[in-house]
């Protein structure tokens, strides 16, 4: 079982001190850092160098050039979909940072350091040998065995079930692609519940369903499901009014009142609602190195992170909107506050709408230790504070399949499409004029744009049917990625920033004007 454990008393910390983070001293999530838990010395605020460490190393990226505007921002900063009321599609446009975020202090993207002096045989060891599982330690451990049947389900050696299904999903554009550093994967969980039929009975097939549940209502869509007796379950899976065999679950919302759905087994009088996922989901997202075998480039066994989510307390739309609202005001209000980070090193950080965060991370000898609370908190500006989130997660509405990439990697898979018919990935490189928000990526370059700066229609044909072509690297890349990310390792300079970085000079700003404009004029639809 995978532990997690909830600070249930504040540390006393000065008040003063405290102020600094934006933290009642009254707080039950009151910051608490490990070393300093049982000391005899008055406790103090974890050492941070980046107070807005939130704030990403991308959104520093300069926009324009002598070629014209680079638009990278659009990826998070966009419209957003309710519940998710952030909707900072001004973002693109204006650098609202506090002043204290107005210097860039990611020096590893200012500066990237040299690549570690490593040959190829002694590199490719290193890749290929797992750092899974971690080590115990006070807060979560993860309990994934990566050992995955057709469906995509967990089990451990013993064969028993540990409720972790993997599935496989197009990447979000940008530095998330293999090509830019690393290949991920994402498992979700939910809730013991929702694995139990009424008797309180493990059973697959309910777990199935309510999967196929909550998927129609995160995305918001029909689900096709294997067909199934509606009377056995005396739930209207389809929503055509009458209980007989199903062959879809139906999203229907406002839900009717005369036909209210609920997930089935156990979990039946689970809240649910369009575009949230249910108390006690959980997702666990592995970062790997890449591997090399001949001409082909795969996810490594070596993991460089692992990343933790655990959906903590139900918030409704109403909670959603004014918590979005508030921090709105404030930002008007006080616009050099940071933001409000709670938590510690060791539980996690609260992302403010529902969610904790934790992760583990590579040691200077390889080995996978828990985050600091810096490393941490560069992981909650993304998940919980962007438009282009869903109930802060990125990865699961896009969805294509329960699978591992262990099993079926991304070659052959199509380009998801926007609403207007255009390949996601065209548009984007169209926007950026690049492979990555710096315009480092020489390769992407060479194999996507012509001479004068233009797309070329034949690559942009084959990536329409193969996203392997843009997102998956040569040999060469792969082994020069690994090594940019062994001497962010060896250093231990995450907090400077963890991106690999190859190729030209990152366009980068070292510092910027506050509420000044970004040089992008139009905000970009997603």
């Amino acid at each position: 079982m995978l532990k997690w454990l909830v600070p249930g008393v504040a540390v006393a910390v000065g008040a003063a001190a405290l102020a600094v983070w934006g933290v009642s001293p009254h707080s039950r999530f009151a910051i608490r850092d490990s070393r300093i838990a049982n000391a005899s010395e008055p406790p103090t605020v974890p050492s941070v160098l980046n107070l807005a460490a939130y704030i990403p190393p991308q959104c520093y990226a300069k926009a324009r050039d002598e070629q014209g505007t680079h638009n990278g921002c659009f990826t998070c900063h966009r419209e957003s979909r309710i519940p998710n009321y952030v909707d900072d599609e001004d973002v693109q446009t204006t650098f609202s940072f506090a002043r204290f975020a107005t210097d860039n202090h990611w020096a590893n993207s200012l500066h990237p350091p040299a690549p570690a002096d490593i040959d190829d045989a002694s590199l490719l060891s290193w890749v290929r040998t797992s750092n899974y599982p971690v080590n115990k330690t006070v807060g979560f451990v993860p309990d994934a065995a990566f050992r995955f049947d057709t469906d995509g389900f967990d089990h451990a050696a013993d064969g028993r079930a540990t409720g972790w299904r993997a599935f496989a999903y197009t990447p979000t554009p940008g530095m998330f692609w293999p090509t830019n550093g690393s290949a991920g994967d994402v498992l979700i969980r939910l809730p013991e519940a929702f694995r139990q039929n009424e008797r309180g009975e493990e059973d697959a097939r309910i777990y199935q369903l309510n999967f196929a549940l909550v998927e129609a209502y995160v995305r918001e869509q029909d689900v096709p499901i294997a067909a199934t007796d509606e009377r056995a379950l005396g739930s209207d899976l389809d929503g055509d009014g009458a209980l007989g065999t199903a062959r879809r679950v139906a999203f229907r919302w406002p839900m009717p009142a005369d036909a209210p759905r609920r997930y089935v087994g156990k979990a039946r009088e689970e809240r649910m609602a369009a575009g949230l996922f249910p108390v006690g989901t959980e997702f666990l997202h592995t970062l790997r190195y890449l591997d090399v075998q001949g001409a082909e480039v795969r996810m490594a066994p070596r993991m460089k992170e692992v990343r933790y989510m655990r959906k903590m307390r139900w918030l409704t739309y109403s909670d959603l909107q004014l918590r979005a609202q508030e921090e709105a005001r404030e930002k008007t209000k006080t616009p050099n506050r940071l933001k409000k980070p709670m938590g510690d090193a060791e539980h996690g950080i609260n992302n403010g709408v529902g969610w904790v965060l934790q992760g583990y991370i590579e040691d200077r000898d390889g080995k996978l230790r828990p985050q600091s609370f810096e490393e941490t908190l560069a992981c909650v500006g993304c998940h919980g504070g962007v438009g282009a989130t869903t109930d802060s997660v990125f990865a699961f509405p896009r969805r294509i399949g329960w699978y591992h990439w262990t099993d079926h990697g991304l070659a052959g898979v199509a380009e998801p499409l926007r609403k207007d018919g255009q390949g996601e990935y065209a548009h984007w490189l169209a926007q950026v004029g690049g492979g990555d928000d710096y315009r480092t990526n020489e390769e992407v370059r060479a194999r996507f744009f012509r001479a004068d700066g233009s797309l070329d229609p034949e690559a942009l044909h084959r990536l329409s049917k193969d996203i392997a072509t843009l997102l998956v690297p040569s040999p060469e890349r792969a082994l020069a990625l690994n090594r940019a990310y062994l001497a962010i390792v060896r250093a231990q300079s995450f907090n400077l920033g963890r991106e690999t970085i190859v190729g030209d000079s990152p366009h980068v700003h070292t510092a910027v004007l506050q509420d000044d404009t970004t040089g992008i004029e139009r905000a970009a639809s997603p």
